[in-house]
């Protein structure tokens, strides 16, 4: 038996790997600009290298990232608001050029900050560069990242995995390039990159069905995704935490190299955990998301003579999570038929505010004359938050509920239950629409002649696909599954949560 199960993993993984391949060589386009994407945001808020620390008049130094973040939580926010009324934005020809606009022009304004002011608030005039910067490149990459998400929320999750990973990949070797070239070379690149991102984003939308995407899940019923906001805030109260201890760092040449090299190794570890063990998103970003960044907060409490350490893990963790919240969102937008904007928007606002409350905190705490001692309780505070947050909301009841943004199930016919059920099933465990179809007539109750006669295929076929579905779903009998479904069924039907900005 064990043997027989190693023979089919093995071309079970190489139909994996031919899937991604082909993925990407459908549309190389998309895979050009969110490469782009990754790169921008990458080197403006996720580890910032474009935005310097600033010496006040006080002695502190202040973390200029702060406000392309504040403006792009801000952005978010009016965005998850008020995505109904200006709808039609989103819809001109001219929007995501605009947007590229924004965002090079903001870029150009920092640079001129940086090179001209020396990166300094002591003239009003450095003040306004930078704050009109800084809107310009958080207004832009909030308003850009809406967007990919209702490309991928019509794509589906595995397109995200599989472009993300890869794109992941690209930006953080082209990042390791930098590290090596003079810093006015990555800020000029940072300057230009919206223009081929637009131009590439661009090309890759053209021919999706853009009339279907801007209209899709208006008419939802849209519910308080408490348990995801919480999970998007300490995953960016993480991130915050980590930025604001290293500022003293600055954009070190190693530093730069450590960061995008932890960058490769998150894409490489989500590669594997997503797309190879196929594990979901619930226990793929609270058994192992949350866990690596409570590791990498540990070893910086405990290793301080090598802080750098806990510092690539935590910045593992980080991608790692970012980057399945990508794939999770898009999961939420296709299967519940949710507003993409609405479900990418709430998340992301509360990272970034998660992101300025930690960078904040630890920024504030490391400039104090005991910094070690107070470095150490912040890793090991935030050590215990990470573990506790996934021990409290780790459940299997995650996906069924859609987080809490929607009821898949709720007030329904037992029928078009176990069809949401199977629906959820089938994406969670990577079922082929065959395999979907045998399990729908499973759990119904329905033999194998029956199944065979109704799907019209020999009985050897679907006693085939009924092996490949058990393995999949980890049980061993028709029986078993009838009680996994029922079980399904009950977790999904529980009280709504109220509306949200409906």
């Amino acid at each position: 038996m064990k043997s027989n199960s190693l023979i089919n993993e093995q071309p079970e993984r190489a139909r994996v790997v031919h899937r991604l391949y082909r993925s990407i060589a459908a549309r190389p386009a998309l895979l050009f600009a969110l490469a782009l994407y990754w790169t921008w945001v990458n080197m403006a808020f996720q580890s910032p290298l474009f935005f310097p620390s600033v010496f006040l008049a006080q002695g502190w130094l202040f973390p200029s990232w702060v406000g392309p973040v504040a403006i792009s939580a801000v952005t978010y926010l009016m965005l998850g608001m008020c995505f109904k009324r200006i709808n039609a934005v989103f819809a001109k020809r001219w929007y995501i050029g605009g947007v590229a606009a924004c965002m090079a022009l903001g870029a150009l304004l920092c640079f001129v900050w940086i090179n001209s002011y020396g990166a300094s608030f002591a003239t009003p005039a450095a003040f306004f560069l930078y704050c009109v910067g800084s809107f310009g490149v958080g207004f832009g990459t909030a308003c850009l990242l809406a967007e990919w998400g209702r490309v991928f929320g019509f794509l589906g999750p595995q397109e995200v995995l599989f472009h993300g990973i890869v794109a992941m990949l690209g930006s953080a070797l082209f990042v390791c390039a930098l590290s090596f070239l003079p810093g006015i070379v990555g800020q000029l690149l940072f300057v230009v990159i919206p223009l081929p991102l637009a131009m590439g984003f661009y090309r890759a939308v053209r021919g999706l069905p853009r009339k279907t995407m801007l209209e899709h899940g208006l008419d939802a019923e849209l519910n308080v995704p408490y348990k995801f906001l919480v999970t998007a805030l300490l995953h960016g109260l993480a991130l915050g935490v980590l930025l604001g201890s290293a500022i003293s760092q600055g954009n070190d040449q190693g530093v730069v190299l450590l960061n995008a090299l932890s960058f490769v190794v998150a894409a490489i570890l989500l590669f594997l955990t997503a797309v190879f063990v196929r594990m979901d998103f619930n226990h793929l970003i609270y058994q192992v998301g949350f866990s690596i960044m409570a590791t990498g907060a540990l070893l910086i409490a405990v290793v301080q003579p090598l802080p750098v350490i806990g510092e690539s893990f935590q910045l593992v963790g980080f991608c790692y999570v970012h980057l399945i919240m990508w794939g999770l969102c898009s999961y939420l937008t296709k299967n519940f038929s949710l507003p993409a904007i609405w479900v990418v928007s709430w998340p992301t606002c509360c990272l970034m505010l998660g992101q300025l409350v930690g960078g904040a905190s630890a920024s504030s705490l490391v400039q104090q004359p005991d910094s070690a001692y107070w470095i150490q309780i912040t890793a090991t505070v935030v050590c215990f938050v990470m573990l506790m947050a996934a021990l409290l909301m780790l459940s299997n009841r995650n996906l069924t509920t859609g987080w809490g943004i929607a009821r898949p199930a709720n007030a329904v016919s037992p029928d078009s239950a176990i069809e949401s059920v199977v629906s959820l099933l089938t994406v969670e465990n990577g079922l082929t629409p065959r395999e979907s179809e045998t399990l729908a007539l499973l759990a119904r109750g329905r033999n194998r002649k029956f199944i065979s006669e109704e799907l019209v295929v020999s009985e050897e076929t679907i006693k085939s696909h009924v092996y490949s579905i058990y393995r999949k779903l980890g049980i061993h009998s028709q029986q078993e599954l009838l009680d996994l479904v029922e079980v399904r069924i009950g977790a999904v039907r529980e009280d709504p949560v109220k509306p949200m900005f409906a």
